[in-house]
């Protein structure tokens, strides 16, 4: 068809080491900060590059300089979604072309020459569990959650067959850099290892579990990772059944693990904060790295000269682990560069977000039960401590007992009317920002004028008065965790006087005023 797109028993258990593994603390060596888990990195296989999720973005790094080399939005203009993010990256073996598999149950392709370059496949199930290139040409993808598709371009269409029918469906994908091999692990803990050139299969696993820690292929095709248990990872080799072996930690495992390039080695993250590396052969774990704030490891991969890894967390950050040569130092001013690009200046995160927000403010009156409204909002962080914005509000002052007023218009009497309002408002205020917790303490004031009439929500004879103008000042001050967004103050309103206000909203973070990256 054609869619058109613009274990068994183990042999050795792991090996005590036989001295204490030295921990290395690089906690201030990370290179940048995402406001969201970075789910998904990967490598080009030259090592000239690597990718990275960010927000709804996709990051390309220089890998020689520590610099920008591209921004990729993570939509296209007929999947305009802000809060989409990436699940899964991959390249090409040559390195022109970049998969993503994202949460919305669509598949990203995106041109490494040509950042205008993007085509969106969309699932036909209820979503995309995984999709992997094989080689160069070859995409396999299971669109509907069950089957297994080979797809390849043709003109200017993706041609699509379907190869492959699990029943009880597909959770995982892995491929050898040639993809002539591919593990496919099913919703019920079987593990497949398929011959993509044949698609036979060529062996089955059974008796692992679906942790976090998807089931990776090892880039000598014969060796693979899974997961027994939260806390034990077994090392097979398809090649021989006898030879498997476990790696256990207390702690448990968190979310990947993955083999470095020469299949000798395996790198994990593990639940107390770190990332090891162990060593195949004997079992033993080599290197530990620390992170920061007890922050867990959501992706990470070897650079293919195995000198590098580098590490995606829960927290945002991306580290780059140094494992021989010089120590990594980060190039702040492409920090900077980067978090300004994404709406952040410096350690202020959210330098660009828009404001949504139910409020509520005092009437000083018993009529009025109170002033109900929905504000819209955007705040613009200068720098670390200041920022200025603006505010537009619809409210509506709601009645709670009977008018107590006779109010004649020229076509008749209002009955118990509402008080509508609309105001504007510019606001400046100051800020502090608590990266570790991802929490903001501010302050503000606003200055603005409103225009308010009342209406008695008649269907059959609704009555307005006349407009009534006035101006505000306000202070405020709140805090804001993550999205989320909380402030209280006081207004003075020339129309009435000293009242209570309260807001509860989300921040989302927008892309108003970004700085290009050079």
């Amino acid at each position: 068809m054609i869619f058109s797109f613009s274990l068994f028993s183990f042999a050795q258990e792991a090996a005590e080491p036989e001295e204490e593994i030295e921990e290395v603390d690089l906690s201030q060596d990370y290179l940048a900060k995402s406001s969201t888990p970075v789910n998904a990195l990967a490598w080009t296989h030259d090592g000239k590059y690597f990718a990275t999720s960010w927000n709804s973005s996709i990051i390309l790094w220089n890998a020689a300089t520590n610099t920008i080399a591209a921004i990729y939005s993570n939509f296209v203009e007929q999947n305009a979604n802000p809060f989409v993010n990436a699940t899964s990256i991959q390249f090409t073996t040559d390195g022109r072309y970049m998969l993503t598999v994202r949460d919305d149950n669509t598949v990203m392709i995106h041109s490494v020459d040509s950042q205008t370059d993007s085509t969106l496949i969309s699932g036909t199930g209820s979503f995309i569990p995984d999709a992997v290139y094989a080689g160069d040409s070859r995409i396999l993808i299971s669109l509907d959650g069950v089957n297994l598709y080979e797809s390849f371009r043709q003109g200017n269409e993706y041609i699509v067959e379907e190869k492959l029918d699990l029943a009880n469906g597909v959770w995982g994908l892995s491929t050898t850099p040639s993809g002539q091999r591919i593990l496919v692990t099913s919703e019920s803990g079987s593990i497949f290892l398929i011959d993509t050139t044949s698609w036979e299969v060529l062996d089955e696993y059974s008796g692992y579990t679906l942790t976090r820690i998807k089931p990776k292929v090892a880039p000598d095709g014969v060796h693979f990772v899974a997961a027994q248990d939260q806390n034990t990872l077994i090392i097979s080799s398809t090649a021989d059944e006898s030879d498997t072996y476990a790696l256990y930690d207390p702690a448990g495992f968190s979310y990947i693990a993955d083999f470095s390039s020469d299949s000798s080695k395996i790198v994990a993250g593990v639940n107390t904060g770190c990332v090891k590396i162990y060593d195949i052969a004997t079992g033993t774990e080599e290197k530990s790295f620390k992170l920061m704030y007890g922050d867990s490891a959501k992706s990470l991969a070897f650079s293919p000269n195995d000198e590098f890894v580098i590490i995606g967390t829960e927290q945002g950050y991306i580290y780059r682990w140094i494992l021989s040569g010089e120590p990594f130092v980060p190039d702040y001013g492409d920090y900077h560069e980067l978090e300004y690009e994404n709406g952040v200046t410096g350690e202020n995160r959210f330098g660009n977000v828009l404001l949504l927000s139910l409020g509520f403010s005092g009437m000083n009156s018993n009529y009025y039960i109170g002033n109900f409204g929905l504000e819209i909002g955007y705040r613009h962080f200068i720098n670390t401590l200041l920022y200025f914005g603006g505010d537009a509000y619809v409210a509506a002052g709601i009645p709670g007992t009977d008018f107590p007023y006779k109010y004649y218009v020229s076509d008749g009497m209002l009955n118990s009317p509402y008080l509508y309002t609309f105001a504007l408002a510019p606001c400046f205020g100051i800020n502090y920002y608590h990266k570790p917790y991802d929490l903001r303490a501010f302050a503000e004031i606003e200055t603005g004028i409103n225009v308010r009439s009342l209406y008695d929500n008649s269907f059959k004879n609704g009555h307005s008065s006349g407009p009534y103008f006035g101006f505000y000042g306000q202070a405020l001050i709140g805090l804001q965790w993550h999205w989320t967004r909380l402030s209280g103050g006081v207004r003075y309103d020339t129309n009435l006087k000293l009242v209570p206000v309260a807001r509860f909203g989300i921040a989302i973070p927008t892309r108003f005023f970004r700085k290009k990256s050079s």
